[in-house]
């Protein structure tokens, strides 16, 4: 009885050690996922701005038909179903920044801030400040 109790013991603080390990990869790959998708939301801008010569007033312009966005539905935050991606452009559609508006900077508060990672036309892909 006191072995089982032992290799119980033994079992739950190697559970303790590994778990926060375990949910801190999870929200890593949130990030890598939400990266992803701003980036597939960028080819998509950039392939209407070839088309029409300026960037869309807004996102839902390139799941319209025939509008050179060919993107079939607009993606959502991975760390927060259903949160949209913001969208700024400038006044002349010259430029825009696509931003996560998620949850990461409460899953991982070391790692990144409220509002990235950010994806830019002039600068790319931006991690955090």
């Amino acid at each position: 009885m006191i072995e089982l109790m032992v290799a119980l013991a033994i079992i739950s603080i190697l559970a303790a050690i590994i778990l926060p390990h375990f949910v801190r990869s999870r929200y890593r790959a949130y990030v890598a996922a939400c990266t992803l998708n701003e980036r597939n939301l960028a080819t998509a801008l950039e392939s209407y701005r070839a088309d029409n010569r300026s960037y869309p007033a807004t996102l839902d312009v390139l799941v319209q038909a025939n509008l050179g966005g060919q993107i079939n539905k607009l993606p959502t935050c991975p760390s927060a179903p259903g949160v949209p991606y913001h969208y700024d452009t400038t006044a002349e559609m010259d430029n825009y920044t696509v931003y996560c508006q998620g949850y990461h900077s409460k899953q991982l508060p070391e790692h990144t801030v409220a509002g990235y990672p950010q994806y830019s036309a002039g600068s790319g892909l931006l991690a955090h400040p």
